[in-house]
């Protein structure tokens, strides 16, 4: 009978060398921009990290002691590189420059403090992480405070990022690709405020949880695993160009307005011919944009929109006219639906009642 913990074990190296993997295609993939060179090295540190905590995790780093500390300081450019994949999101002309090498300060003190580390023999090695994995550091030592900072350090990254992130989609609500990233760093923040709140109880010993460790990494590996579902799934989702971004807000906003007045101020919805080809041409626009448009600032497809209004319009007439003139199948004619099933269909879709329903409960 197969043990839980190799199953466990099996899943944790399957997502390591699956984000090492997946490392390489975006490291590859022509179509993709800075933000997948990002993504790439946000997978392959977090593949490093899994590989080396699992080997700790199952002894089997006694095979290979030198592969110990090899994660520790790279491990401090995950939080600036989730950030600048924020700004290549939000600002898809973005470049790195010489001054954000200032967000690599604390790798390379890490890095600089570890030397003594990686100079020692591999027996010194392992009885070091042997120590420091039974270590609990007290509230007074200093190691403890130090781990704190790891934390907080972390998690100003992760704000600052969900934070830029949330400003976008005040502005850009149907970028798939902020959307699911914002999702992805709230969840990350998540984890990481669970693993403070264990951190900061744990000298305590009020708790002790001896899987936390294990825990943790399936949690990064089932991470993993959804950016790999949605690469495999949703493949334009990591294609930033298909995207609406800032830079052309302003143009946006502008046609946005055009488009609610054709709607709202000269009901081009009452027309039953009407079609997205039609419209876009009397707005002389492409109908891939506004299409766009329309999804961005009112939720729905073209025809939802026109469907929409025209229900807005029927419960109007409804009010001013009730059964009257012809009674409600008229009314649906009036705004814009040119047969009763259509007009019963998609009032009730929208309304949730019938046309007669709605009149008899509403008025």
């Amino acid at each position: 009978m197969i043990h839980l913990s190799f199953i466990l074990h099996a899943l944790i190296a399957f997502g390591a060398f699956q984000a090492i993997f997946l490392s390489i295609i975006f490291f590859t993939r022509k179509k993709g921009g800075l933000t997948d060179k990002f993504l790439a090295l946000f997978l392959t540190i977090e593949g490093i990290t899994l590989i080396e905590r699992l080997l700790a995790e199952t002894k089997l780093i006694e095979a290979f002691p030198h592969l110990l500390g090899i994660s520790y300081p790279i491990n401090f450019i995950k939080p600036p590189l989730l950030f600048f994949m924020t700004l290549a999101i939000v600002y898809p002309n973005f470049k790195l420059r010489f001054k954000h090498l200032l967000h690599a300060i604390p790798f390379f003190i890490l890095l600089a403090i570890n030397i003594p580390f990686y100079g020692m023999s591999a027996t010194d090695k392992l009885a070091y992480v042997a120590n420091f994995i039974t270590y609990v550091p007290s509230y007074n030592s200093f190691d403890f405070w130090l781990f704190i900072s790891f934390y907080l350090y972390i998690g100003a990254y992760l704000l600052l990022s969900i934070s830029k992130l949330k400003s976008f989609k005040e502005h850009i609500k149907n970028n798939r690709h902020a959307n699911w990233y914002h999702s992805v760093l709230r969840l990350y923040l998540l984890g990481l405020a669970i693993g403070f709140a264990y951190f900061l109880i744990r000298p305590s010993g009020l708790v002790e949880i001896p899987l936390f460790n294990l825990i943790s990494m399936l949690v990064m590996t089932f991470l993993i695993q959804s950016i790999a579902y949605n690469f495999i799934t949703q493949n334009n989702l990591f294609n930033r160009h298909t995207f609406p971004t800032l830079y052309d807000l302003d143009q946006r906003n502008k046609d946005a307005d055009t488009i609610r007045n054709k709607l709202e101020v000269e009901k081009a919805y009452l027309d039953d011919t009407i079609t997205l080809t039609t419209f876009s041409e009397s707005l002389e626009l492409s109908k891939k944009y506004v299409s766009d448009l329309i999804n961005q600032q009112l939720g729905y497809t073209f025809r939802e929109a026109i469907n929409y209004y025209r229900v807005e319009e029927a419960k109007k007439l409804m009010q001013l006219e009730g059964q009257k003139n012809g009674g409600l199948i008229q009314i649906g004619m009036k705004s814009g639906f040119n047969n009763k099933v259509s007009f019963y269909r998609t009032f009730k879709r929208f309304t949730g009642k019938s046309p007669s329903e709605y009149v008899d409960t509403t008025f």
